[in-house]
């Protein structure tokens, strides 16, 4: 059977450039308990899959998805609870700037489509 938590979380440790021994200790447990994870052997807990969310800067919802224990979420939601958790880790100031950006960004767009709905066609002579 196909352990799709374990390809996931082992592309996860290489993009991260750790060695699967750095990461268990990054994570509070045994390398030998990782390769169990790994290979499917061995569960895991709720404490180790947040301990994995902080090792890889993601939400834990992120995680806790890729392990089977909530459904799997449109594309669309994974990516604006990336963003949330994200935003979540900056300080208000910063947020805010944040937003100002987003604000700035869709007001533009809405401006551009506006703008090429009115534009009329370049007469022929």
């Amino acid at each position: 059977m196909r352990n799709e938590f374990g390809d996931w979380l082992r592309e996860r440790i290489k993009e991260t450039g750790k060695t699967q021994k750095e990461f268990a200790q990054i994570i509070g447990i045994e390398q030998p308990q990782l390769s169990r994870i790994l290979s499917g052997e061995r569960g895991t807990t709720d404490e180790v899959l947040n301990a994995i969310s902080r090792a890889l800067h993601l939400p834990p919802v992120q995680v806790f998805r890729a392990a089977g224990f909530l459904p799997p979420a449109p594309e669309i939601t994974e990516i604006k609870e990336e963003i949330n958790h994200l935003i979540d880790q900056l300080p208000p100031g910063e947020q805010e700037e944040i937003l100002e950006l987003l604000r700035f960004k869709v007001e533009r767009k809405a401006t551009i489509t506006v703008t090429s709905r009115t534009k009329k066609p370049a007469r022929s002579v």
